[in-house]
């Protein structure tokens, strides 16, 4: 758009406001109508002047007031000269698209013709950029241009993007890729982002107190059942050798002097599996309750964390339930 004379510069921003096209502005009250009109005007005077970022900011501000093909033409006409161009191919294709009534300006009209034809022209000076994913991906890896997430639809498509410098980056848990490009009006780039190997998965061991914990209460359980099998056959010989010996365990016949080794046999044996199921079970139930169950470490033996516990419930029109990883 070529620079407007200043004495035409009031007349151009009050015909931006002057009808409203649309049924939305029908209900407009006049206070709101003389602040679009009022933005208008300096809007027009910014943009003459090359503060188009300024002047963006008030034709939106007026558009969102009183919306005319008119504010929408001079907001697309800002974005071009900012360098958004693909911002401003979809404010000049609104521009087209707004419903005009019969009473609308000639002015009005020709903002919708304008439009068109300079979207035609933007169009092709519009660059493209393909971002590609390639190597393992692992959980959770992002993609990001210019830190705005991109969809991972949008992975090895030909995107519209504006001119200028690009950074794709590409985040796992365990490292991140990065690249730049440079694009010129009408320009078109490829990045591929090349994900290196995963890193080797931890391997899970039992920590030895854990297995001394078992051990323990392995010992401790076998010294307890000795106790119990030894402590009932020491009682039942007990109770036959009181039958025979009436004079007291001094005063035995000399039929149960088998008896009697035995009893004395199994009373030691049943005095060394009490201590034995004492210590063993006193030891390893601690061990094993305090202990981790697993250590995690990494092949080469450095310590690697836990991995994490992760739970999410669904829900489909066949039922619902609960997913997760361990």
């Amino acid at each position: 758009m070529r620079s407007l004379p200043a004495r035409l510069l009031p007349l151009v921003a009050s015909a931006v406001v002057l009808a409203a096209p649309t049924a939305r502005a029908d209900n407009v009250d006049a206070s709101a109508r003389s602040t679009a009109r009022k933005l208008g005007q300096e809007a027009v005077k910014l943009y003459e002047a090359g503060s188009y970022a300024a002047a963006l900011e008030k034709f939106n501000t007026a558009d969102s007031l009183v919306p005319a093909p008119t504010l929408g033409l001079y907001a697309a006409r800002c974005l071009v000269r900012l360098g958004r161009l693909v911002e401003a191919s979809e404010r000049y294709l609104e521009v087209t698209r707004m419903q005009l009534d019969r009473a609308a300006l000639p002015v009005m009209r020709k903002a919708q013709s304008d439009a068109v034809s300079e979207r035609e022209k933007v169009l092709p000076t519009i660059p493209t950029l393909d971002v590609r994913l390639e190597g393992p991906r692992g959980d959770g890896t992002t993609v990001t241009v210019d830190d705005r997430p991109l969809l991972p639809g949008l992975l090895g498509e030909k995107r519209p993007i504006d001119p200028g410098k690009h950074v794709a980056v590409a985040r796992r848990a365990d490292t991140s890729v990065r690249q730049e490009v440079i694009l010129a009006p009408g320009g078109a780039a490829q990045i591929v982002l090349l994900m290196p190997a995963l890193p080797p998965a931890p391997v899970a061991t039992t920590p030895p107190l854990r297995v001394a914990g078992w051990v323990g209460v392995g010992v401790g359980a076998a010294g307890a059942v000795l106790a119990a099998v030894s402590g009932a056959i020491t009682l039942a010989v007990e109770q036959s050798l009181l039958v025979d010996c009436t004079g007291g365990h001094t005063r035995c016949p000399a039929t149960a002097s088998g008896r009697i080794a035995t009893y004395d046999l199994t009373g030691k044996l049943t005095t060394v599996g009490l201590i034995t199921g004492v210590a063993g079970l006193g030891f390893g139930i601690p061990a094993v309750v305090l202990s981790p169950k697993a250590a995690y470490a990494y092949p080469d033996g450095s310590p690697a964390p836990a991995p994490k516990v992760m739970i999410a419930p669904w829900i489909t029109w066949g039922g619902a339930g609960v997913r997760g990883s361990f």
